[in-house]
């Protein structure tokens, strides 16, 4: 079963959530979480490029911050071609 994109509109509530919490950054990848149509994982980059990997959820108007991106944690965004 293949993944739905993030819509715009899922995007633009996921960045109102950020900023109601006082986030600032870049924007990175938007994924859905599996299993769920509410709740999506968020890579964000600060001014200094440090990336953080966020989880967002829609149906509880939350942002938890999950761990720095570095050597040991990676975020692997799956080929939509490969099978």
């Amino acid at each position: 079963m293949a993944e739905k994109a993030v819509t715009q509109v899922e995007m633009m509530k996921i960045i109102g959530l950020f900023r109601k919490e006082g986030f600032t950054g870049e924007y990175e990848t938007f994924q859905r979480v599996s299993g769920t149509d509410r709740e999506f994982f968020v890579v964000m980059s600060n001014e200094q490029g440090i990336k953080a990997l966020f989880k967002a959820s829609l149906m509880l108007n939350t942002v938890e911050f999950q761990y720095v991106l570095d050597d040991k944690h990676t975020f692997v965004q799956e080929d939509a071609d490969a099978s």
